[in-house]
């Protein structure tokens, strides 16, 4: 696993965690290097088009997080820091859904993230939940929280006949990956074989892999203990909800750094 300025990371077989000590400059960098990619896609950013510049992606970001409120600003950082964190750690996942709603600025219809494996066999949908400690105050609980409500979150829609949800994912999967990836239609032929399942209302979470992420905004040097998450993911895969289960956990003291982050980036232009 390789190592990230600012990043304390732990990992198994089927669960990461990352606590955020601080915003540095590799951090910084990470988010430069892959925000076009994160937002558009990266079959489509890799076009090179005007429309998105790194500074117009700046402004569009803000145009779309600034009317937010409170809460939906946790979740659109907390997401975008997922995909950082997957473009960096994982490396034999790619992901195949654009952080920008392709239709319009509204909360996307369908789900968080869309993964492939790069060997094009399977695909892994996510789910991220973020906000701060709950009521008992304490970050295990919190973070442990967070994880199975995105469990429940997931196991309704998996099971639900909504075509619209697969045909996000086949349309953000088609400006995602590229033409020249062997496993692209692969990839769309599963999440069409998943798109008529729901239309035959036979859609079954067992049928699919998942990725339950948790972001608690809390202080970092009051830290969720890797423990909690392993036992919360081991008590998950027991339920046999799905097919494979991992779980990704970050802890960052507060939201407002990254998008404060991204204003002055876009002021310094």
């Amino acid at each position: 696993m390789k190592t990230i300025e600012g990043l304390i990371i732990n990992s198994g077989a089927d669960y990461l965690t990352c606590h955020v000590q601080l915003l540095t400059h590799e951090i910084k960098n990470c988010i430069r290097n892959h925000l076009q990619n994160i937002c558009y896609g990266t079959a489509l950013a890799e076009r090179g088009l005007n429309g998105q510049t790194y500074q117009r992606t700046l402004k569009a970001f803000r145009g779309r997080y600034t009317p937010k409120t409170d809460n939906i600003k946790k979740g659109m950082i907390g997401e975008l820091l997922t995909h950082v964190v997957i473009f960096e750690l994982f490396e034999n996942l790619e992901v195949v859904s654009p952080f920008f709603n392709m239709e319009e600025k509204s909360q996307r219809k369908g789900f968080d993230l869309i993964l492939a494996e790069a060997s094009g066999k399977d695909v892994w949908i996510t789910e991220v939940k973020s906000g701060a400690l709950n009521q008992t105050g304490c970050p295990d609980n919190s973070t442990s929280s967070f994880l199975k409500t995105a469990k429940s979150d997931l196991n309704r829609r998996l099971n639900e006949s909504e075509m619209t949800f697969w045909q996000n994912a086949i349309n953000s999967t088609n400006n995602s990956i590229l033409d020249c990836r062997d496993y692209k239609d692969v990839i769309i032929k599963i999440l069409d074989d998943e798109l008529v399942a729901a239309a035959d209302e036979k859609a079954n979470s067992q049928d699919n892999n998942v990725i339950l992420v948790s972001i608690l905004y809390s202080d970092v040097n009051n830290p969720f203990r890797s423990d909690a998450v392993i036992e919360t993911c081991s008590k998950i895969k027991e339920e046999a909800i799905f097919n494979r289960v991992f779980t990704l956990s970050i802890q960052k003291s507060t939201y407002e750094k990254v998008a404060h982050f991204l204003f002055e980036e876009e002021l310094d232009g």
